[in-house]
């Protein structure tokens, strides 16, 4: 039986986030994600300029505390150039997670291409244990996540993972590119 989540407020998914050992990593693929709680502070970023909030609040100081306590954490976004209005907000809110010790990289493409090895699949990998396919609408919108435990799975899923890493560049250095 497939395990799946409608909604990324339920406790069993934040579990997966608290109750974590050793690490956690998250592919994105997507050029725009259409969550409510970004719906305000994506509009003040579009519409007016501001930039996303930079002080930590409660997911910043759970990251703090995974990274004090040596849990690795990062997060690949494949970027297809030029970014989009939300991938450039997506990019200034990462920053305060990036402060708080998570480990946030870019790989940056063109259109028509793609990083190979790379899956078009978001997910979230959790302790090498726990792999959660992501799966969104057309405009972004979640649709729900779906668990899959296979060996093999897990298997695909840590490779993925190793073929983001390599192939990626850090936040800051893509931030900066973006600058010049």
């Amino acid at each position: 039986m497939t395990e799946r989540i409608y909604d990324l407020d339920d406790p069993a998914f934040g579990r997966l986030f608290t109750d974590l050992q050793h690490s956690w990593f998250r592919l994105e693929t997507l050029q725009r994600y259409d969550v409510a709680y970004e719906k305000e502070e994506f509009d003040a970023f579009l519409l007016r300029g501001e930039q996303p909030g930079t002080e930590p609040g409660p997911w910043q100081e759970m990251i703090r505390s995974h990274a004090a306590a040596g849990r690795k954490l990062s997060r690949v976004h494949v970027v297809i150039e030029p970014p989009t209005a939300y991938v450039r907000y997506e990019l200034a809110a990462y920053r305060a997670n990036a402060e708080a010790g998570e480990d946030i990289r870019v790989i940056p493409v063109l259109s028509g291409n793609w990083p190979e090895g790379v899956p078009y699949t978001d997910f979230w990998l959790f302790d090498d244990r726990d792999l959660w396919l992501m799966h969104y609408g057309q405009d972004g919108d979640f649709l729900y996540t779906e668990r899959r435990a296979a060996p093999e799975e897990l298997e695909k899923a840590i490779r993925w993972r190793g073929f983001a890493l390599r192939q990626s560049i850090p936040l800051s250095d893509y931030v900066a590119r973006l600058a010049a």
